[in-house]
């Protein structure tokens, strides 16, 4: 029996790789969960975090929402690591609410911890930089030359879009 976290690591990896086959780049990964009996018992888990963490971002402002998030719920507690401080006071002020948020008839929350720690935000979004003039000259030539129909109104979508940005 593996007593390390490295022999049950290399047993799991050994475990998945001899027991699934190859999975494809549109197998999702619910899909693999379910296949193999050790990380199927982890779904139910991750799926109740996901929807915490939706709970949760639903009351903060957007910034403070990137940088936060709700790691566990264990004994009636929230955990929640912020990564930086100013996110960490936000979440601390609002603790009460964010329990009663968080908190539901089979599994209640009383309170929140908050622990900083910078690895745990999500990346910053990436600038979104707008389409070159040459780009926008092709999709009003693409629009115009297209039937109506679902793909017309798509680009049409996106010009309208650009119109209105810039």
């Amino acid at each position: 029996m593996c007593e390390s976290v490295e022999c049950y690591h290399t047993a799991v990896s050994a475990r998945f790789h001899t027991t699934l086959p190859r999975p494809s780049p549109f197998q999702r990964v619910r899909g693999l969960l379910h296949a193999e009996r050790l990380f199927a018992v982890a779904l139910p888990e991750a799926e109740r975090l996901a929807e915490l963490n939706r709970r949760f971002t639903a009351l903060l402002p957007p910034a403070v929402a990137r940088a936060c998030r709700v790691a566990a719920v264990r004994d009636d507690g929230a955990l929640v690591y912020c990564a930086h401080g100013a996110a960490a006071s936000r979440v601390r002020a609002q603790a009460k609410g964010i329990a009663r948020a968080l908190s539901r008839d089979d599994a209640p929350v009383t309170g929140v911890r908050v622990k900083v720690r910078a690895d745990w935000a999500l990346p910053p979004r990436a600038e979104k930089h707008d389409l070159p003039d040459a780009a926008l000259r092709a999709f009003r030539d693409l629009d115009a030359r297209l039937p109506e129909g679902a793909l017309k109104q798509a680009v049409t979508r996106l010009l309208a879009r650009r119109r209105d940005d810039g």
